[in-house]
């Protein structure tokens, strides 16, 4: 079991760096057709765009469940351990329903994207797979805040963020 969620975890976090790579070729390419041979790539900005909130999306995924995400952990830290593993419960708890409530509302986005044929201006690229794809992260952040609940309820360790050591 640990591996397959190794797996998927790894699986995220590449894929939401390839979308983030993507993010700045288009951008470099775009910016350097424009300020040598005076054109932009069609859709450019839009394309852009979307591309940033799917890889935002997908690193949600990752951060949540190994608990990199912005937080305040001032009471954490006074607690004892015993407050502690109340307190991260707590917030895994609340963090999987939020999570839970933004999958099952990412399907009526991608529903009404669908229907309603949205599209990018200039080249009329559906933007509905877009909104797949960043939804595909959030169910990924869904199931990996579940699997971190479930090691919490157990009395399991949740791995510990990869940490890059400085070069001596």
């Amino acid at each position: 079991m640990e591996r397959i969620v190794n797996l998927i975890v790894d699986a995220t976090e590449k894929a939401a760096g390839v979308f983030l790579a993507a993010i700045v070729a288009l951008t470099f390419t775009s910016i350097m057709l424009r300020a040598f041979l005076n054109t932009t790539i069609p859709d450019w900005f839009d394309l852009s765009r979307l591309m940033l909130g799917v890889a935002i999306f997908w690193g949600i995924a990752t951060t949540s469940y190994r608990d990199e995400h912005i937080q305040v952990d001032f009471l954490w830290e006074w607690a004892g351990p015993r407050g502690k593993w109340w307190i991260d419960l707590f917030a895994t708890i609340v963090l999987f329903l939020f999570l839970a409530a933004f999958s099952w509302m990412l399907l009526f986005k991608v529903d009404s994207g669908f229907r309603s044929g949205e599209a990018t201006f200039d080249v009329r690229i559906p933007i509905w797979p877009f909104h797949v794809l960043a939804s595909l992260g959030i169910f990924l952040a869904t199931l990996l805040v579940a699997i971190r609940l479930v090691r919490l309820l157990r009395g399991q360790p949740v791995p510990e963020p990869h940490r890059i050591e400085p070069v001596q």
